[in-house]
């Protein structure tokens, strides 16, 4: 009896298989041991010798090294797919797993992660029709379910968690049929049909006010100054929220008004992209430079993902002299708006066989206006971790951790500030601010932007003199 107990108990955990999907073919079979945490990836044949294919990430190459992947790697790209904060906590209580069951999670949500691929279960195969019509959001469910948001999360619904990206702030995915200015409607998806927008309401917390206002006014202002950015609009229920259309789907094929469901569904079009974390093979918690926290005893712990590791991700791209400029504006562009939180999740690339492609920005939030919540940046200048502390020294450091000319620095840190001091006072008149409250905001932006352009020029042409052995 108790021989058999013990060979009952000493027994390994069964694996479990779950399948990836991209565009209707299998791509991989994803392996996961319960009892030792062990995680697999074997590549189909097939995709592999697909022209167009391409692999998960840099970290979980076709062909691994004769050990495998590196130990963790598969399990870390999929952490970085799943939701934060209260939704991952929404998440596991509503299909009453554990937060850290990383493969319970994506089993639940990845039939709608970020970037190209589906995880599926592997004794069944993606619909290639949908079984019934999408849901359609009307304007005011959306409303009244945002003013409830504190008795049901904004993420469920219909008993189903809606939000499988990452992040911390309230967002729903959804599909657009079209425009919002030629009476585009709103609808949950199933699969086959993918999501091509993101909603974005204002928090319910006061300490943040104004931040669709925020969001739009910043991603907005990086549009008009022809610098790559996701799309974005005001939709009002009337609450506002922000829309931010997704650049890893492209639509294919639209709904026709007044053709049958059934006879001509959408196409959506899944792109593959990954964040900086997973280019960097590097877990979620290591997001901020200081991944350990700002502490006495390890705020010299500096782990997580930097300015400089974000720049030693050229290497890994196609073309590595746009790469790199534009990673260097992207990091300008977060010291006009003054966006402390630009972490390493905030930087995405899309994915090709060749390598990565820098991706259109995105969550661009100027966090100084608000003075309730922390301002450390998640990535420092230098060894400066406030924006108030940046000076020249810091700029010209930055410069030569990451490999980029100073010269360059101050002609683009220049080029940059003169673009913004023409643009935000135009962005700050824009229609999309329809009270006395919201375009006080965006005039404060305005102003906050401008200050931050002049100072720029200053500090980049002061750092362009530094001798080298200084640094």
């Amino acid at each position: 009896m108790s021989s058999s107990i013990g060979t009952l108990t000493d027994a390994p955990s069964s694996p479990h298989t779950l399948n990836l999907w991209a565009d209707g073919q299998k791509v991989a079979t994803l392996g996961y041991e319960a009892l030792n945490d062990r995680w697999s990836l074997e590549y189909d044949a097939a995709w592999v010798a697909a022209p167009g294919a391409f692999p998960l990430s840099p970290a979980l190459p076709f062909q691994p090294s004769a050990d495998g992947h590196a130990v963790g790697a598969v399990k870390r790209f999929i952490e970085n797919l799943l939701p934060e904060g209260r939704a991952l906590d929404i998440t596991a209580t509503t299909y009453r797993v554990s937060k850290s069951n990383i493969y319970a999670l994506i089993r639940e949500l990845g039939t709608e992660t970020t970037g190209a691929f589906r995880f599926w279960r592997s004794d069944e195969v993606p619909p290639i029709v949908a079984a019934k019509p999408p849901r359609e959001v009307t304007r005011e469910e959306l409303d009244k379910r945002i003013a409830e948001r504190d008795e049901i999360a904004l993420a469920v619904w219909d008993g189903k968690v809606r939000m499988s990206i990452a992040g911390v702030q309230d967002k729903l995915m959804v599909y657009m049929d079209r425009p919002l200015d030629d009476g585009g409607r709103l609808f949950l998806v199933e699969p086959p049909l993918a999501s091509t927008h993101i909603l974005k309401p204002d928090p319910a917390r006061r300490v943040t006010p104004h931040l669709v206002v925020n969001e739009h006014f910043c991603m907005s202002l990086a549009r008009r100054m022809k610098l790559p950015v996701a799309e974005v609009d005001i939709y009002r229920t009337p609450r506002p929220v922000l829309v931010v259309r997704r650049f890893d789907r492209v639509v294919v094929q639209g709904v026709e008004e007044g053709v049958a469901y059934a006879a001509r569904e959408p196409i959506v079009q899944r792109l593959h992209i990954i964040d900086a974390c997973q280019a960097a093979d590097l877990p979620e918690s290591y997001k901020y430079e200081r991944n350990l926290g700002s502490g006495e005893h390890v705020r010299n712990i500096r782990e997580g993902v930097s300015f400089e590791m974000l720049f030693k991700r050229v290497e890994q791209t196609v073309n590595k002299a746009v790469a790199r400029l534009t990673l260097l504006r992207w990091a300008l562009f977060q010291f006009l708006i003054g966006n402390s939180d630009a972490h390493g999740k905030n930087f995405s690339f899309f994915v090709r066989r060749e390598g990565l492609d820098p991706a259109p920005w995105y969550d661009l939030v100027s966090v100084l206006q608000y003075a309730g919540i922390d301002h450390e940046l998640a990535m420092a200048w230098g060894d400066a971790f406030s924006l108030k502390e940046v000076g020249a020294f810091q700029i010209a450091d930055f410069a030569q951790r990451c490999g980029v000319d100073r010269n360059l620095l101050k002609r683009e840190a220049a080029r940059l500030a003169k673009l913004a001091i023409e643009h935000a006072p135009a962005q700050a008149l824009a229609d999309d601010y329809i009270d006395d409250a919201e375009r006080a905001f965006a005039v404060q932006l305005r102003d906050f932007v401008v200050g931050q352009a002049t100072r720029l020029t200053k500090l980049g042409g002061e750092a362009a003199k530094i001798k080298a052995e200084f640094l």
